[in-house]
């Protein structure tokens, strides 16, 4: 697609990592340089909670219940609040179709490009980027511009132009609570053989409590304060939190009901799965052998993954809580941005 473009193209190889797709429009006598960075892998898929086929793409007119358009039906102008759903068609596919196709209108138009244009479509982002930095201290000078543009975010809900502090970063962890050498039944041993899925629970209240606020001591000491200048930008951006929450059905927020743009700029704890035991028809009156939690972190400016989980590995919790935690992948949030 690059190529058909007029880009010059390469892989940029590392060991043991998906390649690295690079490419360079170059301009006669263009000043200046810019690089677009987005990534083509996308989240694990469960396709069992999809409407349609995730590895098919449909175009829906709305996101609830929204009504199939044969692709071949389409013409112009389009809605632009239709949406194309397959496995990451938005994150982060869709920057990447969009910037060939800004090209595209750009040349139907008559209109030259002024700058020199570099792309970098990587392939392991939802891995934590674990090979990135490796990817830049060997491609340093070809990877030389005036500014990185990162095509990977949300809209905003006003459809409008938004202030963008910059990306949370991230990181994870697996937790696993281990009780019993075997499966015990609830009538014969419960009250006195530990629950696994019972301290599991007790063990995440003990990090995080109902409204977001996370428990764990000392983790909010390297978190930089917002500006004066940055809480006045917040305050005066739309108010999008009153229609967001009917759209999502969502009685209440967390946060201690401060906005959504105030919100996302404080550290996160995200409960991403709990599993143990069964539910429903499989319900068992038993006591399993193991718990387990996936989580991750949302970062800020100041905070590091390392430190992060120093923190939940050393703090005291209640007596009796014995867990393992693998760390699985993690991303730095840049050193002066907030998102």
């Amino acid at each position: 697609m690059l190529e058909q473009r007029g880009f010059h193209t390469q892989s940029l190889n590392t060991t043991a990592a998906p390649p690295v797709v690079y490419g360079e429009l170059s301009t006669l006598g263009a000043r200046h340089t810019l690089l677009f960075y987005a990534h083509y892998d996308g989240q694990p898929v469960d396709k069992t909670q999809w409407a349609s086929d995730p590895w098919q793409p449909v175009l829906r007119d709305s996101a609830v219940d929204g009504k199939v358009i044969p692709l071949e039906s389409l013409q112009a102008p389009l809605n632009p609040e239709w949406r194309i759903y397959a496995r990451s068609s938005s994150d982060d596919k869709a920057p990447i179709q969009a910037l060939l196709t800004a090209i595209d209108a750009l040349r139907a138009a008559k209109i030259p490009v002024a700058v020199n244009v570099k792309v970098f479509f990587e392939g392991e982002e939802e891995a934590g980027s674990p090979h990135l930095a490796e990817v830049f201290r060997q491609h340093a000078d070809l990877l030389k511009g005036d500014i990185w543009l990162l095509s990977d975010g949300p809209v905003n809900q006003t459809r409008r132009m938004q202030l963008f502090f910059g990306a949370r970063g991230v990181t994870d962890l697996e937790l696993t609570i281990y009780g019993p050498g075997r499966v015990l039944h609830d009538g014969h041993y419960g009250n006195w053989a530990p629950n696994p899925a019972a301290v599991m629970v007790d063990l995440l209240a003990h990090m995080r409590d109902a409204n977001s606020h996370i428990l764990i001591p000392g983790f909010y000491d390297d978190v930089r304060a917002l500006t004066g200048s940055e809480r006045q930008a917040i305050a005066q951006s739309p108010d999008v939190d009153t229609s967001l929450k009917q759209e999502l059905g969502l009685a209440w927020t967390e946060s201690a009901g401060a906005s959504l743009p105030m919100a996302i700029t404080q550290p996160a704890l995200n409960i991403r799965g709990i599993e143990a035991g069964h539910v429903e028809e499989k319900a068992q009156n038993a006591i399993s052998t193991t718990a387990k939690a996936s989580i991750d972190f949302r970062l800020v400016p100041n905070q590091t993954p390392e430190r992060v989980h120093q923190l939940v590995e050393t703090v005291h919790y209640p007596a009796g809580f014995l867990y393992r935690a693998a760390s699985a992948r993690h991303r730095n949030p840049p050193p002066n941005t907030r998102k």
